[in-house]
């Protein structure tokens, strides 16, 4: 017994003797039988008896060089079973094993390790030819049904990548390109092909990691970053940056890009779980249209804006300016001239909803994407901008390349042979004056938000947009000129709403204000020609000007969203540093006048008279108003006259500003990429304050930074009114049976009260029916078929044009209060832009000061 006793447990202690304990040299001993096991099973493989055997087995022994691989890697040096696997080359082995298996463990095993002997940096793996082979071999033509197996197999694509990024020196085992002589005998080198070659042969790691750039998930974001390090080497290797600008890296990634925007279909407004309709928008008539929900694009519109960031993290990454230069050209040429511009071209449905879909989509693309160089293509070519000087052409074309060269004038060529249009006769600026002009809400919201878009966050090209007069700058006002408009404004919106707390609202827009024009302030706007950053008057005739302020005459009907977006526009306009507000939004400096000064001043210093002049406050004909302030006091004459009409008409008007502020949450129900579908803007909480004062100027006023305070905005001083948007929040103990009836009776006589139609040219709320049947007993004539069907045609006519100028009385008080906050986020962008772009202060006093110090 004591015999067979050691026997056995001898043998469990050899069995469970753990291989770490093992010194080097044991342990490189069994790494080389484990190796050797593997070769043979791959020489015996060929035997269709005991295939499923041979293939556990030969996992097992993977799986075995894995453990101790892992394990010795971990530990300090020597690393002799690392220096073993390159030497003898097990990894040649292991590829053919794992692709002759069709086994889903063994493929897994083979992954992990190839990642280990990547990460090991051990001599003659990484920089070793054969290893480069093996592991192509596996990728190309392992079986990738398993979406764990693909990410695992572009793992290591990635890993390659990221060690050819740390130490290019391993760059010639995995790309080996041919020689002049050897490309001219491809075929299409001879120039049939329109840009770049396929070379396959060349660099199989970089075609490799193309075929999985459109992947979404683990796969594509190691193929996306493995690219791109592949790409930043180039400026190291002079070999690389000829290959890539010579190979068709640029159609493919072009080609690729446009494939996916052809994809795109057209758009969806339905809810898709997610989105919820912002609570200003629900207390207007177009609750239920589709305009109340941003459009729902899809999964291929987030394939195409992954693969279109994927493009500017390229040209961000790569470091030569000739691979940029190239993939920029075939940007343009294959993307831009070939398929973004044929659509926008192509989509002439205004009124239906094409134009609304290609609008859509490029304000998407351009609230994406933040890349200087690829945004200024776009917007070049779109809005059809002067080309670069003769000058800057030919210095170009001197230190170009000969490979670049010969890309872009076979690109050149191509483009020219195609005869696509140009938008030097129809570019985007006419398709958005075209989108204003149509009667389709779709559109006319798509195009508002392409123009805020283009205003906002690429504020260079603003003038392509608004058409300004050359040569004509604005000229700094004084303070008390700048005081004189601030109060014209100001006292518009206090005629719409006695607001006790004005000042606290107008501070609250002001840092608003300010924080946006400091933004602007951080963008280049012209690196060209610094004099080109001055901002120049607006011309009268410009078009899109006049139909936004068309749009903004029928600001009361108008749908609620597109009010929204409409007042983001001009807002955007007024905060461009680049488009001065003479003319449009302030009077013209020209058209000021002064009074004669006051006698009692002349005794006074000559410096404390021209103070005095400074702050002095000039008059101006009526027939100077700016055009935009012209309609805002229309439309504040006509709730002037709602409000001598309708009785309650102030107690309505602040119900409805409290029940749209309450409750108001700036990121709840509002879309991420649309800052349109927001909440009222300007939603800042208001605590009691002094009474309203016109603010004036302060020479030593700071520039706060920093966005609206984001409270709960109901207002205590106006539920004391007695509201009759609220009920009472008090909590009786028994009320009486009667009164909680009459609470219910006048809530419902209210609720049809603001459902009751209202004419925008009405001076109080019609009758229901009453104006339809207006229009019906109007319109009876002769019953002849003839006559019946001309008099079938007026009644619809007409029957349209009282839906557009009419609304519901709960409507038109909603866009009175978007109204009366608009004209103070207006004023506070004055008063802002006259701080920080210095456009009104002490020029005069200064210069007298310094010609008296002289």
């Amino acid at each position: 017994m004591d015999f067979w006793s050691r026997i056995i447990g001898g043998s469990r202690s050899l069995s469970t003797k753990s291989p770490r304990a093992a010194s080097p040299t044991e342990r490189l001993t069994a790494f080389k039988r484990t190796c050797n096991t593997l070769q043979q099973i791959w020489r015996s493989s060929n035997s269709p008896t005991g295939e499923q055997a041979a293939a556990v087995h030969a996992r097992n022994c993977i799986e075995r060089l894995n453990s101790v691989l892992s394990d010795e890697s971990r530990g300090p040096a020597p690393h002799p079973c690392l220096a073993y696997a390159a030497s003898s080359q097990i990894f040649v082995t292991v590829t053919k094993l794992a692709l002759s298996s069709y086994d889903e463990g063994m493929l897994r095993s083979a992954t992990i390790f190839f990642n280990t002997l990547i990460d090991s940096e051990v001599d003659g793996v990484v920089d070793n030819r054969l290893f480069a082979r093996a592991l192509v071999d596996l990728v190309r033509r392992a079986d990738k049904q398993s979406e764990d197996i693909e990410g695992r197999l572009v793992e290591l694509l990635f890993g390659v990548s990221n060690n050819i990024r740390l130490q290019p020196t391993i760059l010639p085992a995995w790309f080996a390109p041919r020689s002049d002589d050897q490309n001219s005998e491809l075929p299409g080198a001879n120039g049939v092909e329109f840009a770049g070659t396929m070379r396959k042969d060349d660099f199989p790691l970089f075609y490799l990691l193309v075929e999985y750039v459109h992947h979404a998930g683990r796969a594509g974001d190691f193929a996306r970053t493995g690219l791109l390090y592949l790409i930043e080497t180039a400026s190291r290797s002079k070999d690389l940056e000829r290959w890539l600008i010579e190979s068709d890296l640029a159609t493919l990634m072009a080609t690729g890009l446009g494939a996916l925007y052809s994809q795109l279909g057209s758009l969806s407004y339905g809810p898709d779980g997610e989105s919820e309709i912002p609570h200003i928008i629900a207390h207007s008539d177009h609750a239920q249209q589709e305009t109340a929900l941003p459009p729902v694009l899809g999964v291929s519109m987030d394939s195409f804006m992954a693969y279109l960031l994927f493009w500017q993290d390229t040209i961000d990454h790569c470091k030569s300016a000739e691979v940029v230069a190239t993939l920029l050209d075939h940007f343009q040429v294959l993307f831009l001239e070939q398929l973004l511009y044929p659509s926008l071209l192509e989509s002439s449905d205004v009124e239906g909803g094409s134009t609304a879909a290609v609008l859509t989509y490029l304000y998407r693309i351009l609230a994406s994407i933040d890349q200087e160089d690829l945004v200024h293509r776009i917007l070049h070519f779109l809005l059809a901008s002067p080309p670069d000087s003769d000058t800057q052409i030919a210095k170009k074309n001197k230190n170009m390349s000969a490979s670049r060269r010969k890309s872009l004038d076979v690109l050149t060529a191509f483009s020219e042979e195609a005869a696509r249009p140009s938008p030097s006769l129809f570019n985007l600026r006419d398709l958005a004056l075209l989108g204003l002009r149509s009667s389709n809400p779709q559109t006319v919201l798509a195009t508002l938000r392409l123009l805020s878009v283009v205003l906002q966050r690429h504020p260079s090209f603003a003038r392509s947009l608004i058409r300004t007069i050359t040569g004509h700058p604005a000229k700094q006002r004084n303070v008390g000129t700048l005081n004189a408009e601030l109060g014209q404004l100001l006292s518009m919106a206090s005629s719409i709403m006695n607001e006790p707390t004005l000042d606290k609202s107008f501070g609250n827009y002001l840092k608003d204000a300010a924080w946006t024009l400091e933004s602007r302030l951080c963008i280049s706007t012209s690196d060209k020609n610094p004099t080109e950053a001055v901002a120049l008057e607006v011309r009268r005739d410009d078009p899109i000007v006049r139909e936004l302020l068309d749009c903004l005459e029928t600001f009361f009907t108008n749908s609620l969203i597109v009010n929204l977006a409409l007042t983001e526009v001009l807002v955007s306009i007024a905060s461009s540093q680049l488009i001065a507000l003479d003319g449009w939004l302030l009077v013209d400096s020209t058209k000021y006048k002064y009074t004669t000064s006051d006698s009692s001043k002349d005794g006074l210093p000559d410096i404390l008279q021209q103070i005095h002049a400074v702050y002095q406050e000039p008059i101006w004909s009526p027939e100077d108003t700016p055009a935009l302030t012209a309609v805002l006091s229309r439309l504040v004459a006509q709730v002037q006259n709602w409000r001598n009409t309708i009785t309650d008409f102030d107690i309505l008007i602040a119900a409805r500003r409290d029940l749209l502020h309450e409750n108001d949450d700036p990121f709840k129900g509002s879309s991420e990429q649309d800052p349109i579908y927001s909440s009222t803007r300007g939603s800042v909480d208001r605590p009691p304050s002094t009474t309203p004062r016109t603010p004036q100027l302060n020479a030593d006023q700071g520039t706060p930074r920093g966005r609206r305070d984001k409270q709960n905005f109901a207002s205590p001083q106006r539920s004391i009114v007695g509201s009759p948007l609220r009920e009472p929040t008090t909590i009786r103990s028994h009320p009486p049976r009667t009164s909680s009836v009459a609470r219910s009776a006048a809530a419902e006589e209210l609720k049809k009260r603001l459902a009751t139609p209202f004419r925008r040219d009405s001076q109080s709320p019609l009758e229901p029916n009453e104006d339809a049947g207006n229009t019906l007993s109007s319109s009876l004539g002769p019953t002849t078929e003839t006559s019946a069907d001309t008099d079938n045609e007026a009644i619809i006519d007409e029957e349209q044009k009282t839906e557009q100028d009419s609304a519901t009385l709960g409507h038109v008080l909603t866009n009175v209060v978007v109204l009366y906050e608009f004209l103070l986020e207006i004023s506070a962008m004055v008063q802002a832009r006259g701080t920080l772009f210095e456009e009104a202060g002490f020029h005069d006093v200064r210069i007298s000061a310094q010609d008296s110090a002289e």
